[in-house]
């Protein structure tokens, strides 16, 4: 049984789904989610500033007292055609908050106007910047929420490409894994899910991929080679159409020898830790930020 605040959350966005009229353009998506997180607070604890890293606009989030020399580079999600670190720097800031780890946030290129493999390549530029500027990457974490989840296991492909030093642990809350869609959670769970739409899958990364195969190990890192990857924690709701992305994803890292811990959180939907003001929310944050801490 979930909490009656989550219920209330999820209720709500059960009925926007089912009763309202789906964005149509690129644009309308993006100012929809604007909007939504524009309610959403930051933590009172923390100071946020921007920044720049190799040339991108970013921010960097500060806990109140930086007892840890670890940095986390978040990369947010949105079907790598939305969302921004504006949209992201609520959540982010309660990690921060719980963790004493500072973030940073990149605006990595988004489609259509910058196709695959372009947030790859600006996720690359970041990161490789903030290991320059750490002496290192013994004391980096690297972190996204969906499409920003997929993104980080695509770095984690390309750093390995070209034996750049890994990070040293991973956190993925409900990355999107496999743009063929084809997890059975994207029929199983398309009733349960409250938030996302099935039919809306393949359209969404089209915009993304171009003329890239949805299978390739870049867009779809499910598919690619796993093996020495970091330590890694997944984070899903079990009610979420993209369930088997993170499912998958975790045997597939254990086969390849990698420590990985999966939570699927019963009754929960997509992302359901950027959502504040209930319980499993903040539990979520509690199981991000002690993994990332130690």
């Amino acid at each position: 049984m979930i909490s009656n605040e989550a219920q209330a959350v999820k209720n709500i966005l059960r009925e926007a789904k089912e009763g309202g009229t789906p964005p149509t353009t690129i644009e309308e998506q993006r100012l929809g989610l604007e909007a939504v997180a524009s309610s959403w607070p930051v933590a009172e604890s923390v100071s946020i500033k921007d920044c720049t890293i190799a040339s991108l606009q970013s921010i960097e989030i500060l806990p109140a007292t930086t007892s840890s020399d670890r940095t986390l580079l978040w990369l947010h999600g949105g079907a790598y055609s939305a969302g921004s670190i504006k949209t992201h720097q609520s959540m982010v800031s309660r990690i921060v908050a719980a963790s004493n780890v500072k973030a940073l946030l990149p605006e990595y290129r988004l489609a259509p106007e910058d196709p695959f493999p372009a947030a790859i390549e600006d996720a690359l530029m970041a990161y490789k910047e903030i290991i320059a500027q750490n002496g290192g990457a013994s004391k980096i974490i690297v972190g996204g929420d969906s499409a920003g989840g997929g993104l980080t296991l695509a770095l984690m492909l390309k750093l390995k490409e070209n034996n750049i030093e890994l990070p040293s642990k991973l956190v993925l809350l409900s990355p999107w894994t496999d743009l063929t869609a084809s997890g059975s959670s994207v029929k199983d769970r398309a009733e349960a899910d409250p938030w996302l739409s099935s039919d809306l899958l393949t359209p969404a990364a089209a915009v993304y991929l171009g003329t890239t195969p949805p299978g390739d190990p870049m867009a779809s890192p499910l598919f690619g080679e796993l093996s020495n990857l970091p330590p890694t924690l997944t984070i899903v709701g079990d009610d979420e159409i993209l369930l088997s992305d993170s499912t998958r994803l975790h045997d597939a890292l254990v086969d390849a020898g990698v420590d990985s811990q999966l939570i699927v959180a019963e009754g929960m939907w997509h992302v359901y830790a950027t959502f504040p003001g209930f319980k499993e929310s903040d539990e979520a944050i509690e199981s991000v930020a002690s993994f990332i801490s130690k």
